[in-house]
Parts: structure tokens; sequence; C-alpha cells
């Protein structure tokens, strides 16, 4: 089961300017989401010190982006808990996107995945799936802090995120009902801003 999922997509489309505004993807990884979005007539770029051939493509982090114009919007997804510094991530971010421009996230909520989740997991399980040193992920808290600065919020939506991870599409049901029901924590996060033109 892959994060892109057609109720994902259609969270990202609704939340975008209409085609053909441009877009950059941060955090591309194999691309999958940028040609989507290509193909549905917006004007893209997906960057990731990883990221595929091609001319929609460059190899390069959301902090080191030095586009030639700014973008009407940008989309991550998975991605921002991963970068290096946040507060330097933000500032990119804000610098190269329009006056207005939108910020489409789904992002991991590492501070939810607590002892909570782990019961969730082991009663589906799934025990153990997510016992991993997270040291290196930025929380959540952390990154929506950095962006407050400088970006309006919008929406902010709880989803699920363990079901996703785990490929357990059977799972994804009873996530969203224990995050509804306030038994489980949202470990993922859906999130729109809107850039701001003087950082607070």
């Amino acid at each position: 089961m892959s994060h892109l999922t057609a109720d994902l997509l259609a969270f990202i489309e609704r939340w975008l300017p209409p085609p053909p505004a441009r877009v950059v993807e941060v955090g591309c990884g194999d691309g999958s989401l940028t040609l989507h979005l290509l193909s549905a007539g917006f004007e893209m770029v997906g960057i990731d010190p990883h990221a595929p051939e091609g001319d929609c493509f460059q190899r390069t982090t959301i902090e080191d982006f030095r586009p030639t114009e700014p973008f009407d919007a940008a989309v991550a997804v998975g991605s921002l808990h991963h970068v290096a510094d946040p507060e330097r991530a933000a500032a990119s971010l804000h610098s190269n996107l329009r006056s207005g421009a939108r910020l489409v996230l789904s992002e991991f909520a590492v501070e939810h995945l607590d002892e909570g989740a782990r019961r969730w997991l082991a009663e589906h399980g799934a025990r153990g799936q997510f016992d991993h040193d997270y040291s290196d992920v930025i929380p959540l808290a952390a990154l929506e802090r950095a962006l407050a600065a400088r970006f309006a919020l919008l929406v902010r939506e709880p989803t699920a995120y363990l079901a996703l991870e785990l490929g357990r599409e059977d799972l994804a049901r009873p996530e969203r009902a224990g995050i509804a029901e306030g038994t489980l924590r949202p470990v993922g996060m859906r999130l729109v801003y809107e850039r701001i033109d003087t950082p607070r």
C-alpha cells in the first residue's frame, strides 16, 4: 500500500491552485507524485537528493534549492521530518514561493508514536514494527513551529499513518476509527499552509 492513496491525491489536488500552476515537490523520492501532477497539467519540479533523471527533477535538498523563479505551491509527502534544519527548510520554502502560495503536506508525527500506538500495533499483529531509533526524525511540533513563523495554517487534519507504513490497507479504517474515538494519537497529519509576506 503506497502513501499515495487516492484519498491523499484528492487532498493534495483539492488544496493546490488549479493547473497549470507551477509546483515544487519536496522530497520527491521515485518521482511518482511529481509525474502524476505533471500529467494532471501542473508545471512540476521534483527535488530530492536522490531524484530520478529527467527534465522535471533536480537532485538537491530544500535547504539548498535555488530556483530561477518562485512557485505557486509546494507539496511534500512524508519528507520534511527528514530535513537537517527545520528553520532553514521553512525559510527556503518561504523564499521560493510566491505571496499567498499554498504549502500542502502529509507528515509523520513521531512524538505520537507512544505506548498507546505500540499497544494498538500489538493488538493488530504488528508488535515491534516501529521499534526503531527515531532520533534523527524532526518532531512534527518542531516543524510546525518553524513553519508558523512564515506561513498561515489553513488545515490540520489527523490521518492514518501506521497502516500505510506497514502496507496494511486493512488497518487504515481501524486506525482512523481509533483517532476519531480519541484512543489513538494520530501519527499522521495532513497540513495546508499559505505563505505570508512578512515572517512573524
